[in-house]
């Protein structure tokens, strides 16, 4: 019955760790919000426009496809907007690139999140396996654990191949080192 309470006062404490230090990094250290870079005055295709019965398309301008634009909008890896005239037509094309600028911005911030999370994640399993209370030390070292995943979760899809291999690479054999470790100092008692 202690190996019950003890396994669950270390799954508590592993995952109220992890997310004390992810809502505190999140109080502390502000995500991109996508509408501080797609305003709503970026945003012509959710402007509000009147109403009609029915729009009659064929009183709109026909749109001219082999206009450079369309080119050149999708090598700046935006999009083709419009504006929308008062009958509802789309007129005057433009490349909107704003979700481009806010990709940027939100690579950015996971790639600090990881510099900021991994070392907090390293010194939490590090001073679990320093704690006295077994179950509070493998909590730490649980915690450490669920935040180092998180990190990499953030980071992982804006690496390379081999990135990602050196990633899990140096993460898998710090996390077998310090079990090692761990294990090496519990069979010692």
């Amino acid at each position: 019955m202690l190996n019950i309470k003890k396994l669950a006062l270390t799954i508590a404490v592993g995952i109220l760790l992890a997310l004390f230090i992810g809502f505190l990094i999140d109080a502390i250290y502000d995500s991109p919000k996508y509408e501080d870079f797609c305003t709503p005055s970026t945003r012509p295709m959710y402007e509000k426009v009147p109403y009609p019965e029915l729009i009659n398309t064929s009183n709109c301008p026909k749109l001219n496809y082999n206009d450079s634009i369309y080119a050149t909008c999708t090598q700046d890896k935006g999009y083709v907007a419009y504006k929308t005239d008062n009958n509802g037509c789309q007129v005057n094309p433009y490349c909107e690139t704003c979700s481009v600028e806010f990709d940027k911005a939100n690579k950015q911030y996971s790639r600090n999140l990881f510099f900021i999370l991994a070392p907090i994640s390293i010194a939490l399993i590090i001073i679990g396996m320093f704690l006295a209370l077994e179950a509070i030390g493998s909590g730490f070292i649980l915690g450490g654990i669920l935040t180092l995943i998180y990190a990499t979760i953030r980071v992982f899809g804006d690496l390379s191949k081999v990135m990602r291999v050196i990633l899990l690479g140096i993460e898998l054999a710090l996390v077998i080192w310090i079990g090692y470790k761990k294990i090496e100092k519990h069979q010692r008692k």
